[in-house]
């Protein structure tokens, strides 16, 4: 889920996270879960804020041994306010705790953020999960450091966010968040469905999303799709 000036870059981090760090895909609250050892997959998604915003993102991830670490490159192509730049966010995540029903599950994500070739932001989080023992249900907190460096002078900021997983079905999730990025930013929201499916293609994600302070309610829409190898 990492510090862009709009709307769109702080949604996405996530990307921040925020981007590459969320229950997966565009989700910016993080989960405390990794995948399997030697699981390699990609996950992918459109978000549309408005003609002049928008975010395209690529995201490999593989997680390389037993050790309780995955590895993930984040390749997004981002459209603000009718200028456009390329940005990768390579990350690492570390799973000291993992998510059982009844057990709290933890893990911390090191990302860094670069646009067009230029370092700008470097997240620290930590997110946590928990399962809980006779319901379809695990919820998630998160809470982060970030630091940002695209602007004349170093900003740090505080990452906070509460999401949950609501399993529907066998083959649907209903999955809602609620984050931040720092004192000065607004808050922001996030609420879709998650459609699970065999074989490679692993889910489809359908999501509407809107800002829930300030003047400016915006609403983004998010489409994607997480594939397994």
């Amino acid at each position: 889920m990492s510090n862009k000036k709009t709307l769109l870059a702080c949604l996405m981090a996530a990307a921040l996270p925020f981007s590459a760090w969320s229950a997966g895909g565009h989700y910016p609250v993080d989960d405390a879960d990794i995948g399997d050892p030697g699981d390699f997959g990609i996950e992918t998604w459109f978000t549309h804020v408005d003609s002049d915003n928008s975010e395209l993102a690529f995201l490999p991830t593989w997680r390389p041994g037993t050790l309780p670490v995955e590895l993930v490159l984040g390749l997004i192509r981002v459209e603000e306010d009718s200028d456009s730049f390329n940005r990768v966010e390579p990350a690492a995540k570390w799973q000291f705790s993992p998510i059982a029903p009844g057990r709290l599950g933890a893990a911390v994500n090191v990302e860094g953020g670069f646009d067009d070739g230029d370092w700008t932001d470097l997240l620290v989080n930590f997110p946590l999960s928990y399962e809980l023992p006779d319901a379809p249900v695990v919820v998630h907190a998160n809470l982060g450091w970030i630091h940002d460096r695209a602007g004349d002078d170093n900003v740090d900021r505080l990452f906070s966010g509460a999401a949950f997983e609501w399993g529907l079905n066998d083959r649907a999730d209903l999955i809602g968040q609620v984050y931040r990025e720092g004192a000065d930013e607004e808050v922001e929201s996030q609420l879709g469905l998650r459609f699970h499916f065999d074989h490679n293609v692993e889910y489809l994600d359908l999501a509407a999303g809107r800002t829930l302070t300030g003047d400016d309610k915006d609403w983004f829409f998010t489409v994607g799709f997480g594939l397994a190898f």
